[in-house]
């Protein structure tokens, strides 16, 4: 399979349906792109709650989705985040894998963000977990998240010191195999290129598998904006990296447009914007297409917090004459639908 470029259900806050899973592994490919990973922070079953398995419902929802990527040559991944592993885990991590050998992944995410990274030991008790998941999971690709996974001292300040050679160990110890997540200078990276790739690639001693989180709103300053624009600042060539994959917004109706437009916004294209314009004037309609980009600046721009209260109004008003789902969420947004969610630690 070629590299990997697509998208991550990777944020906190209100998850997707199931349906709109379903279509938007239908519509990847039509938008060029081969990869979706299930990876929201709000499936316990991925996180704080790991070595339980998915009730059976949940986990033929699951298979589903695998089965419906497979028939469309998308490769579908999950993200299993190790918040807590220790030695005696190793059992349940074996049955975990065993359980997810069944959806018969295309890629497997081994995730080790969002947890505290000031022990000397973090990086043995990781590494043995990428053996141990190496050695028993059947997936055709496995891509590591570090503890650290960019430079940005946000990391540090909220879940402590990095230890010493962590990066070092890392690109050293780590089978060369297996693909590393970097989200580039900062979490929320505002410019992605050349330069950024290749500090990763010196960093980790691979090229990156980009994790790029944009156009997700879920923090405690970004649930307060809407991102419609497609990429900015972007400007990397497949060679650049093994993977890329963007992370979205709660919305997924408004994430679309940027989804859309990913493969020419993440290569510096200026035709990224015409890209996205036609495929929100296609799926809502010219009158939709002109407002969504009428109010981008505003919306992403100024936000909630900024906006004037008549435009706020007026944006009330002419949202309810539009009866489509990027309409509802719009307006479910303004009305403050999508609140923070304290477990997200970063703005």
């Amino acid at each position: 399979m070629s590299a990997l470029f697509g998208v991550i259900e990777g944020f906190y806050g209100r998850q997707w349906s199931w349906s709109q899973r379903h279509e938007l592994l239908e519509l990847l490919p039509v938008l060029q792109c081969n990869a979706y990973c299930y990876a929201p922070k709000g499936d316990a079953m991925l996180r704080r709650l790991w070595r339980e398995e998915w009730p059976a419902a949940y986990f033929q929802q699951l298979a589903s989705l695998a089965g419906v990527a497979r028939k469309l040559g998308v490769s579908f991944g999950v993200g299993l985040s190790l918040l807590d592993y220790c030695r005696d885990d190793d059992a349940r991590l074996q049955q975990k894998i065993e359980h997810l050998n069944r959806l018969q992944l295309g890629h497997l995410g081994i995730f080790f963000d969002d947890m505290r990274g000031d022990d000397e030991g973090l990086l043995d008790r990781q590494l043995r977990v990428v053996e141990l998941i190496r050695l028993n999971s059947n997936a055709e690709k496995l891509i590591f998240c570090p503890t650290y996974y960019t430079t940005d001292p946000v990391l540090e300040s909220v879940f402590g010191a990095r230890p010493d050679h962590y990066w070092p160990r890392l690109a050293k110890e780590l089978p060369p195999s297996l693909q590393c997540f970097w989200t580039g200078p900062a979490v929320c990276s505002k410019h992605l290129g050349h330069r950024e790739a290749a500090d990763a690639l010196r960093l980790l001693g691979r090229k990156p598998a980009i994790w790029d989180n944009y156009p997700v709103n879920d923090g405690r300053i970004t649930s307060r904006f809407l991102h419609l624009r497609p990429h900015q600042q972007r400007m990397l060539t497949p060679a650049s990296y093994h993977s890329y994959f963007l992370n979205p917004m709660n919305q997924y109706e408004l994430s679309l447009p940027v989804i859309a437009a990913a493969r020419l916004a993440v290569a510096g294209s200026r035709e990224a914007l015409q890209r996205a314009y036609a495929f929100a004037e296609h799926r809502w309609g010219e009158a939709f297409a002109d407002f969504y980009w009428e109010n981008t600046s505003c919306v992403q721009d100024l936000g909630l917090d900024n906006m004037p209260t008549d435009r706020h109004q007026e944006m009330l008003r002419t949202l309810a004459n539009f009866h489509n789902a990027a309409a509802r969420e719009w307006l479910d947004w303004l009305r403050g639908g999508y609140t923070f969610d304290p477990a997200c630690l970063t703005s």
